[in-house]
């Protein structure tokens, strides 16, 4: 630019620091892909709830999709029909007994896991691209709004699944669902839930931490994103700011 007292080596080393990663989201992001891998874990295994071994209980064990049975007879079906083995829950084989298997609350809780799990992977994307700095310029140009959308996403994702564990905790030794619910027990697919929760609340925290500090670049990321793309018509959407940047140097 023209009478720009603003140094080319200066320009170079701007945009050497923009390409980096700053330690905070670095660990912001990978915080959240562990999380997102306990959550998928927990979501997709049938661990949730399990009977004692020593119990011989009918019941062996169900996760939010998939329940398993030992020779179980349900005492109110009208069909005198042995249960046996795995098999989802929303699939054929337990249609005459999916009222009882499926109670309102069990039906909220999937609805939280799904809706979390969407978002989670979701936010892995938004995560991926401010890890990389891919594509560049709108990384620049938007660094402080997806770093604000990540972190929401984390946050509901936290509130979901406290509520997720906090529901079934509080309903699965209901007596009018399983039989014998004293012989139950939450099982390891229910902690990876509950680890998935604290480890998404972390990664939340980070996030924040991060946007703050996204929102002190936003200035030196306007003047970065003048000198990287010249034309690609964004001096409108940042109000001006270009011009301040670095005190005069672009005036």
């Amino acid at each position: 630019m023209p009478g720009s007292t603003y140094s080319q080596d200066t320009v170079d080393e701007e945009k050497k620091a923009a390409q980096k990663t700053s330690i905070q989201l670095f660990y912001a992001c990978i915080t959240g892909f562990v999380g997102a891998v306990f959550l998928l874990m927990s979501f997709a295994s049938p661990y949730w709830l399990a009977s004692w071994s020593d119990t011989q209980s009918p019941f062996l064990n169900m996760g939010l999709w998939e329940f398993c049975f030992d020779r179980f007879r349900h005492p109110h079906n009208q069909y005198d029909r042995t249960f046996d083995g795995c098999a989802p829950i929303w699939g054929t084989e337990y249609r005459e007994i999916r009222e009882w298997m499926t109670p309102w609350w069990l039906m909220l809780v999937q609805f939280m896991a799904a809706l979390a799990f969407m978002i989670t992977f979701l936010g892995q994307v938004i995560d991926a691209s401010l890890l990389l700095r891919m594509p560049m310029e709108h990384v620049l140009r938007f660094e402080w709004n997806l770093v604000c959308i990540t972190f929401v996403m984390k946050v509901i994702v936290t509130v979901l699944l406290f509520l997720c564990v906090a529901f079934f905790g509080g309903f699965c030794w209901d007596r009018e669902w399983l039989l014998y619910p004293n012989y139950n027990y939450v099982s390891w697919s229910y902690a990876l839930a509950v680890f998935a929760m604290f480890i998404n609340g972390g990664a939340a925290f980070l996030m924040f931490l991060e946007a703050t500090q996204a929102k002190e670049r936003k200035e030196r990321n306007a003047a970065l994103l003048m000198q990287m793309y010249p034309t690609a018509g964004f001096n409108s959407g940042f109000n001006g700011s270009l011009s301040t940047y670095h005190g005069s140097q672009f005036i």
